[in-house]
């Protein structure tokens, strides 16, 4: 037998297998005697339903591994003994649920025993931070959508729409959907669309995680779709916020109502689950559509500065806007969800999916397409699918095969031209679609007339507005998968020792292809003539390109999919990984301990010598030269992982970790396409983003010290201290060329940023008591580096100081996304099926307090543009040494259930996002601290010649575009926190 394992141990570590995870939980407890006490030995602990179950051993302690994260029934029985079935037990991924049983003698009248069981307030197995929301806890939050719901936990910030933990930067994160990576290669974040209502739950880990889990150094976010049951169910939701009921003419009348705009919100969810033939096979599906009209509401004021002309362009424009939501942003998709569970003991299968598909508005939004009613459109699509096998080959041993496929797509468009972009600058083509080119009455006086000639913008006192009719959208496409596979293999050694052994192998294919400039290609195609350098048109057309500056791989030069070898070819990297972990669980102590090995290939090239491009590009055409570069090298490193926990007693547990972990940052700091980078070189200090090619993974060290205090039977408290030192985190350089290249200095990226954040989060749980039932969290961080993300010294790399013309700046200041303060309070009361009046059975008020003390920033004064570009501003303190205003929003939500026969549940409810309408200052200018003023206005040695030469309306015009509708504002968010948003919900279920 032990050379079995051997054998075992050996295929697992030496096969690579994916970034996915295990899933699982298992059940753990003891069965004895009522009376006496005594261990039931052989007593039967089964799960009802299923073919899971176990016998008890000489101690009357029984295991059942390989659950699914979910709500069970358990039943112990045992000969002599009366059955006792205990429902509501929750198993939550990669934890123990301990159940125990005491079983009456058959003696002892007491009538058919069924106990419904009650939420842990204190998981003693945890070794880290761990915390989860449940498919019930979903349900009864005032929140709608999967990243507001994250938001909530302890130690996450939610900064203008994107997740960091601890302060790690926004690609240190790690997604998991049913253990399959789901995070966004190239950006950070996650890649799938999710459905809250598919939801069994969603478990964050900040930090700590064994050695499982890489590729992530901040925190893990995973999430785990729902079972079907032993019973057929059904539901059907709707939700909107047009609680006006108002119709789609009506759409931007600029009216609230009770305090709020109709934002276009309309969702409906559906979901069917239950056994399919029998017990052995069950199934869940939930399809989920979404509309938006504004799916990013701010408090837009609206304009009514009425006819405004301009005497110089001979331009006019009515300027009138309705208040409320944008025009030219909408967006719908739809969601399949899915997961099937069949059991032919002793194998377990387990196939699940995600698919969206939706299409938005695509350049037909802000107020500088105020005229604009021609809309690009953004066609997209993610998903994510697995297929799980776990063979149970003895009661302490069982083995999981997996298999995962990522999707994420999209291709942006101008409708009636799609991917014919040499016709987007064609009057001729652009007819065809339905749309005629304008002109303005200066290109009338001037004779600007022609086929091929582009629309001018409308100019009202130096502002640009587009046309109608002009192009909306460029075309550009990305597409990105990829195939993944695991393999990992659980056995226990005597009671203590759980081992783990896996390896894990994720191989992406990524494409991309854009270009600049398309609606001048029509004309300058219109002009080709044949000559010795260009002796055909695709010959022309291709220099065209790569004189534009096209980004392309996975794609040719012309945007046609290309998947064979040289400087058009897709992508390919590889992440590979191979752990070993052993659990070992006494009575008063629990450890896991574990090493990982990491493999990275990014699959890249990089100069031969970063001095001379010309190496690697032809200077005059920009063509690449293949022997100018090198295959970046593969890296490999190996983690160990260590977490101890300490149940000092049933109601205190203490816990320690430490744990190294290693991660390739964002690929868009190294993925770049060839000919698009030759084109940025050649621009000397002015690139917009430059890559990096050869950019190795960072490294994190993290040290997490955590107490757990149970202070009554339904009330737990949490209190963990952590520490994090990074390295290695990317940052914006600039290479020095050799004097005789024909190239200038150029900025790249490279390693070399570092970071170091602690901070103590709390927690306090209350299961419901006496209809109440609240969770708290309170963070309090300190996250200090030398950049937040890799361009953060754009503005100052290159630029002169003390007759060096080149530095980088190395002094520690903290984070942009860095919040001193952060917390949420949730109170639910709510009635029971058979509680209270008969008028308030199962009504319920869920009520959310959310605050924040703000974030860094630092003011500077500057030229006009210098809100937007950190190279045109001067700072006037050290870096980051202000903080925005601090935040505070309450939430709320009412429902009510209606019984309907003896099946049907109707619930009705009213949910509130920002009850009180606070106008939460979420950034500012840089120039004032403020989110009303600019500082241009009011500064003569900005203003003064424009108001002499536009006159008094210039002011109203300039306030109105850059305060109210923050045009001037340039920090990459929104300079407010939502508006309140009233919606209603009906939900049907069976």
């Amino acid at each position: 037998m032990q050379r079995k394992i051997f054998y075992l141990l050996l295929l697992f570590a030496l096969v690579p297998v994916l970034l996915m995870a295990g899933t699982k939980g298992r059940i753990k407890g003891k069965v004895v005697d009522l009376q006496t006490g005594e261990a039931l030995i052989g007593a039967n602990v089964y799960v009802v339903g299923s073919s899971s179950g176990a016998n008890t051993d000489a101690n009357g302690e029984y295991l059942i591994q390989n659950m699914e994260a979910g709500v069970y029934t358990l039943r112990a029985a045992y000969v002599g003994y009366q059955t006792i079935t205990i429902s509501n037990i929750r198993v939550n991924a990669d934890l123990t649920t301990y159940v125990n049983f005491e079983l009456p003698s058959e003696d002892i009248q007491v009538g058919t025993v069924e106990i419904v069981a009650q939420k842990p307030i204190i998981q003693k197995d945890n070794t880290n931070a761990v915390r989860i929301t449940t498919n019930e806890d979903i349900q009864a939050l005032p929140v709608r959508g999967v990243n507001s719901i994250i938001s909530l936990t302890a130690g996450v910030v939610n900064q203008n729409g994107n997740i960091y933990i601890r302060g790690g930067r926004l690609d240190e994160v790690g997604y998991y959907l049913e253990g399959v990576s789901v995070a966004n290669p190239i950006s950070g974040g996650r890649g799938v669309t999710v459905a809250q209502d598919a939801l069994e739950e969603i478990q964050v880990q900040s930090g700590g995680y064994t050695a499982e889990f890489g590729n992530a150094n901040a925190g893990i976010i995973r999430q785990q779709f729902r079972t079907g049951g032993n019973a057929f169910k059904a539901s059907v939701e709707y939700i909107t916020d047009n609680i006006g009921f108002k119709s789609k003419d009506q759409a931007f009348d600029g009216k609230k109502t009770l305090g709020a705009y109709w934002w276009g919100y309309n969702e409906t969810s559906a979901t069917i689950s239950g056994p399919l033939f029998d017990q052995r096979f069950k199934f869940f599906g939930n399809l989920n559509y979404v509309y938006n009209r504004d799916g990013n509401p701010q408090p837009w004021p609206g304009l009514n500065l009425g006819i405004i002309g301009d005497p110089t362009t001979l331009d006019t424009i009515n300027f009138v806007y309705p208040g409320g939501p944008l025009k030219g942003v909408q967006d719908n998709y739809y969601t399949f969800t899915g997961t099937l569970n069949m059991d032919f003991k002793p194998v377990i299968v387990r196939l699940s999916g995600t698919y969206t598909t939706g299409k938005q508005d695509n350049g037909g939004g802000g107020i500088f397409n105020i005229m604009q009613t021609r809309r690009g459109v953004n066609d997209y699509s993610n998903g994510a699918f697995s297929v799980k096998i776990t063979h149970v080959l003895s009661p302490s041993m069982f083995y999981e095969l997996s298999a995962g496929y990522y999707l994420q797509a999209n291709e942006g468009y101008t409708p009636g031209l799609g991917k014919d972009y040499w016709s987007y600058g064609d009057s001729v083509a652009n007819a065809a679609a339905g749309w005629t080119i304008p002109r303005s009455l200066l290109d009338a006086q001037t004779g600007r007339f022609g086929r091929y000639l582009t629309p001018t913008t409308y100019n009202i006192m130096g502002f640009t507005f587009t046309r109608d009719g002009s192009i909306p959208a460029n075309y550009g496409i990305n597409n990105r998968n990829s195939i993944a596979l695991n393999g990992a293999l659980s056995f226990m050694l005597g009671k203590a020792h759980s081992f783990k052994v896996g390896g894990e192998y994720q191989q992406y294919t990524i494409r991309s292809w854009g270009v600049v400039g398309q609606a001048g290609l029509a004309a300058k195609v219109a002009n080709y003539k044949p000559s010795p350098q260009y002796p055909t048109l695709d010959a022309y057309k291709r220099q065209l390109l790569i004189t534009a500056g096209v980004t392309n791989y996975g794609y040719d030069v012309f945007g046609n999919e290309y998947s064979g070898d040289g400087p058009d070819a897709p992508h390919k990297p590889v992440f590979a990984s191979a752990y070993i972990q052993d659990r070992i669980e006494y009575e008063d102590l629990i450890i896991n301990a574990g090493v990982r090995y990491d493999y990275f290939d990014i699959d890249n090239l990089m100069f031969k010598n970063p001095k001379r491009p010309d190496d690697a590009y032809d200077v005059t055409s920009g063509e690449v030269k293949p022997d100018g570069w090198v295959k970046v090298p593969t890296f490999s490193a190996v983690s160990p992982r260590l977490g101890f926990s300490f149940p000092v007693t049933d109601k205190t547990v203490f816990h320690a970790q430490f744990g190294k972990f290693i991660q390739q940052p964002s690929l868009n700091t190294a993925y770049y396409g060839y000919y698009r980078l030759g084109f940025e070189i050649k621009g000397g200090f002015f690139i917009p983003q430059p890559a990096g090619l050869n950019i190795r993974p960072t490294r994190t060290t993290q040290y997490e010290l955590g107490f757990t205090q149970q202070l009554t039977d339904f009330m737990s408290f949490d209190l963990t201290g952590y520490y994090r030192d990074i390295k290695d985190q990317v940052q914006y350089k600039n290479q020095a060329v050799d004097k005789n290249s024909a190239f200038q200095n150029y900025n790249t990226l490279q390693n070399g940023d570092f970071a170091t954040t602690k901070g103590i989060e709390i927690a306090l749980n209350m299961r419901r008591y006496e209809r109440i039932a609240l969770n708290a969290s309170l963070s309090f961080q300190d996250a200090r580096g030398t950049g937040s993300n890799p361009y953060s010294n754009n503005g100052v790399v290159g630029a002169p100081l003390d007759g060096v013309t080149v530095f980088y700046p190395k002094y520690v200041s903290l984070l942009n996304y860095n919040q001193g303060i952060k917390g949420n309070l949730n109170i639910d009361y709510r009635f029971g099926q058979n509680d209270g009046p008969a008028l308030l059975h199962e009504f319920g008020v869920s009520f959310l307090a959310t605050f924040n003390n703000g974030h860094p920033y630092t003011r500077g004064t500057g030229a006009l543009n210098a809100e937007r570009d950190a190279r045109f501003r001067t700072p006037i303190e050290p870096l980051n040494a202000s903080t925005t205003p601090g935040e505070f929003q309450v939430d709320l939500r009412v429902d009510k259930t209606i019984r309907l026969f003896d099946k049907l549940a109707l619930n009705v409810y009213v949910f509130v996002i920002n009850l009180f309408d606070s106008k939460n200052v979420r950034n500012v200018f840089l120039r004032t601290g403020s989110p009303d003023d600019d500082a241009v206005i009011t500064n003569p040695e900005l203003s003064q010649q424009l108001i002499s030469t536009y006159g008094p309306r210039y002011i109203d015009l300039y306030k109105a575009l850059n305060i109210d509708y923050q045009a001037g504002y340039g920090g990459g968010g929104n300079l407010y926190g939502p508006p309140r948003q009233i919606r209603l919900g009906i939900r049907l279920e069976y």
